[in-house]
């Protein structure tokens, strides 16, 4: 995290064939990964073990961290494996009825779609939609006929096997929580994730099975909920209550609702996670004709900016970076599509709007309104969990902020908070008065900070500052860095006349201008660009030797010799 432009908002991209060699991932990285996808929905845990240590090892060989989010299948719906690909047609009617009982209807045989899911038919009723292949055909369901129900084709085409089945009018009760997600769960669990993602949660219970399955193997992994079924919407502030992150899951929601009410939904769903600081991903289509094309559309392009202007924490790659042509062009090009939209940022709330109530909040929303009038050039946000790391997040400062932590899954935890890069530090907190100035020195080192440059550094949360230090705020000012060597300026600025010399030694001016301020005659200036204070040469022969600048030089900065 140099000191070079700044992407606020983070990239989320899957990895599949086309993304999931050590040396590919590098190249992601590179060009701007924050967060790994890993769907479960395809391929073997061995093949996924294969890619979380390849993800793993590329984040090593760059010194850089990437979170993992495991995607859950959920109960996806589909029709079963078919030996060739059936010709709906408008007008016809077929029958649709689990695999295991098409044997029990010969009449049928000609006419029988049979889908993996048991419950389909139990879960219909007359007059029920039935959408396949993400809403490309649809049909209605006339009448059951035992197990199986006759449905009337009203958009027709080619069905193939393994093609998603929505039911968008009907109850589906099926658990959002399957056989299967509990078995990749616990797969995931063991290669250390950093995130979960839940297919099609419809109600608060969906995820409170989850959390109590993770609460019994004492692991904390934030829960990542998609929000992609009409259910979810009627219930999102109870949805809202008790998940971590949430994910726009367009998809999905286009087919179940219309693909017309999805941008109001994407706006309505950001503005609420973000009155309530909670993590919010956009995903699904965002560059789809980068599958195939090394560049976007205009409307794509266009899509990925407004998901930035709502308010989005992050946007997500699927099949683009996944199994796509041109995976790090997407990558490229996003990051490039994000960084234009930034520079018109959304409007922050009203200071006196936001929520403060909690301490840990008001502490962080100090910070950075202390960062901005002060120009810092970093928030240096000191965290154990990273929940404060999410909050000033949440304040979109316009200060980059660095996580600093000790904890390896907090580091890779926050590559997902707007704004937040994770910075990681060897050592533990012991004394904080010392453990401040450790991170400064480091900080200058690593991020090429210059004498007079400021910084601002936040003790949050964590049993580390409970000895009386938390919930702190302190400007930092960088003194004695080697920027005046290299950059060639001299360490000293001097001027002289007859009378007297007047130096100001850099390395040692904390730029704090007091020497500006009280010199009448203005022989001491700040530079309009770098805040630096300079002699103004020219001025010196106004100066009447009454010392004032000296008393007030906090640093012992300047210094003034008479001449006999």
């Amino acid at each position: 995290m140099g000191m070079g432009r700044v992407r606020r908002a983070k990239i989320v991209a899957t990895l599949g064939p086309s993304s999931n060699t050590v040396e590919m991932i590098e190249k992601l990285i590179k060009a701007g990964i924050n967060v790994a996808r890993v769907n479960m929905s395809h391929g073997t845990h061995e093949a996924h073990a294969q890619l979380i240590s390849n993800i793993r090892q590329a984040s090593k060989n760059l010194g850089r961290e990437i979170a993992i989010l495991i995607d859950l299948q959920g109960p996806k719906i589909r029709t079963d494996k078919l030996p060739n690909g059936l010709q709906l047609e408008k007008g016809q009617t077929w029958v649709i009825g689990p695999s295991s009982k098409q044997e029990d209807y010969p009449e049928y045989k000609d006419c029988y779609i049979p889908t993996i899911y048991e419950k389909l038919v139990d879960d219909c009723h007359d007059g029920a939609r039935i959408l396949f292949d993400d809403g490309k055909l649809i049909a209605k369901a006339t009448t059951r006929d035992r197990d199986v129900y006759k449905i009337e084709v009203i958009v027709g085409g080619e069905l193939k096997s393994n093609k998603g089945i929505n039911l968008p009018d009907c109850e589906v009760s099926a658990p959002a929580f399957t056989e299967k997600d509990e078995a990749d769960l616990m797969f995931a669990l063991k290669h250390n994730i950093d995130y979960i993602a839940l297919s099609f949660v419809r109600k608060k219970e969906d995820i409170q099975t989850v959390k109590a399955l993770l609460h019994k193997l004492k692991v904390r992994v934030p829960i990542v909920s998609k929000i992609e079924k009409p259910q979810a919407l009627d219930n999102i502030e109870e949805i809202l209550d008790i998940t971590d992150v949430i994910m726009v899951a367009r998809g999905d929601m286009g087919v179940e609702v219309g693909n017309h009410l999805v941008p109001s939904i994407q706006k309505e769903l950001i503005q609420k996670c973000n009155d309530r600081m909670i993590p919010v991903i956009t995903a699904t289509q965002m560059l789809e004709s980068m599958t195939d094309a090394p560049t976007p559309t205009r409307a794509e392009a266009s899509d990925v900016a407004n998901a930035i202007w709502d308010g989005t924490d992050a946007v997500m790659l699927s099949g683009e970076s996944a199994s796509g042509m041109y995976p790090v062009e997407t990558v490229t090009m996003m990051s490039n599509i994000i960084y234009e939209a930034e520079k018109t940022p959304k409007e922050r709330p009203l200071l006196r709007n936001i929520d403060l109530s909690s301490v840990n909040s008001s502490v962080m929303v100090a910070a950075s309104m202390i960062a901005e009038k002060v120009e810092a050039k970093r928030i240096l946000a000191v965290t154990e969990g990273g929940n404060s790391c999410r909050k000033v997040s949440m304040f979109r400062p316009q200060t980059p902020v660095a996580g600093v932590t000790h904890n390896l899954r907090t580091a890779r935890r926050i590559c997902l908070y707007w704004g937040v890069y994770p910075y990681l530090v060897e050592e533990e907190v012991q004394d904080t008065g010392s453990y401040v100035k450790y991170i400064v020195n480091h900080a200058k080192e690593k991020m090429g900070l210059f004498n007079g440059d400021k910084i601002v550094v936040t003790l949050g949360d964590g049993k580390i500052f409970s000895k009386g230090y938390s919930n702190s705020v302190k400007v930092e000012i960088i003194k004695q860095a080697k920027h005046h060597e290299e950059s060639g300026e001299e360490p000293f600025d001097i001027a002289e006349d007859k009378k007297k010399r007047i130096l100001l030694d850099h390395n040692i001016c904390s730029t704090c201008q007091n020497c500006v301020s009280i010199c009448p005659h203005e022989i001491w200036q700040a530079d309009k660009k770098t805040k630096l204070t300079k002699l103004n040469k020219d001025n010196i022969k106004h100066c009447t030797l009454d010392y004032e600048c000296i008393r007030v030089c906090p640093t012992g900065a300047i210094e003034i010799i008479e001449k006999s």
